[in-house]
């Protein structure tokens, strides 16, 4: 258990930091689509988290984002017009068999904080990755979905993205690594792309500042159980206290009848 496989990789591994450990939490400085920067104060990228879960089907963008990377992607020259339920996807695309639509997407790039927290590293997937063949509805059509969807808890990099590289959880040294996978090859055409070093002087130390840490969430979380088990202890000992004694307190006895007072 543990460790790498070097047989399942090409070239060196890249690795970011591991901002929270618990959900595998790295920091995002900037999307590209076909090479052209969205131009998205970092921190967008990053609302609420940005994580690396295998469990997650598609690349999940926050919806701000989502909504530039379909922009960017609709304005190429190449791409033909799609209905809204394609990018929402909930409808596909279809051409004729045989046919991919692979010439009409442009890749999409993800820039990562390298360990050394001034510089950055790309990572980059082809459409063939995230333009998915789901169906043959007809004998004569392929039908594909759309990999990327809107997200409303975060941005994701799931299997989507995953499949393209080989991705290292190294949480011995709070690092996540990606190289390319040997198995992102489809025929003679390489689906995944790693570059860098690049200076990260352009965007803010800290793309996660606005987000609350986990910690603090921890502290407030663990004050409120202390407040309400002390509040919980008072009602117990309220309980608890002999009811016999109230009970003398208030009963009223010969002698301290006013009735008895007044006959003597």
């Amino acid at each position: 258990m543990g460790g790498a496989e070097p047989t399942l990789y090409r070239g060196s591994v890249w690795y970011t930091p591991i901002v929270e450990e618990w959900y595998y939490q790295v920091e995002v400085l900037k999307l590209e689509v076909d090479d052209q920067n969205l131009n998205l104060d970092c921190k967008e990228y990053n609302m609420d988290k940005a994580i690396v879960d295998s469990g997650t089907t598609m690349l999940r963008l926050p919806a701000k984002v989502f909504n530039a990377v379909v922009e960017a992607i609709t304005r190429s020259s190449l791409i033909q017009e799609f209905s809204s339920g394609f990018w929402e996807g909930t409808k596909l695309a279809c051409w004729m068999k045989g046919e991919t639509p692979w010439r009409v997407f442009p890749k999409l790039s993800i820039y990562l904080r390298a360990t050394n927290t001034s510089q950055s590293f790309r990572i980059t997937i082809l459409p063939q990755l995230y333009i998915q063949l789901i169906t043959d509805e007809d004998s004569a059509l392929d039908c594909f979905r759309f990999g990327v969807s809107s997200s409303a808890n975060g941005l994701v990099i799931g299997a989507t993205v995953m499949e393209g590289f080989y991705v290292v959880f190294d949480r011995a040294h709070k690092r996540l690594g990606f190289a390319l996978s040997s198995c992102a090859v489809s025929g003679d055409v390489v689906l995944s792309e790693i570059a860098g070093p690049f200076s990260a002087a352009d965007v803010a130390t800290d793309c996660s500042s606005g987000v609350p840490k986990q910690p603090l969430l921890w502290l407030i979380s663990y004050a409120l159980m202390a407040v309400c088990a002390v509040i919980l202890i008072v009602l117990l000992l309220l309980l608890l206290l002999p009811c016999r004694r109230r009970g003398r307190l208030g009963e009223i006895t010969d002698e301290s009848s006013l009735v008895r007072h007044r006959i003597k």
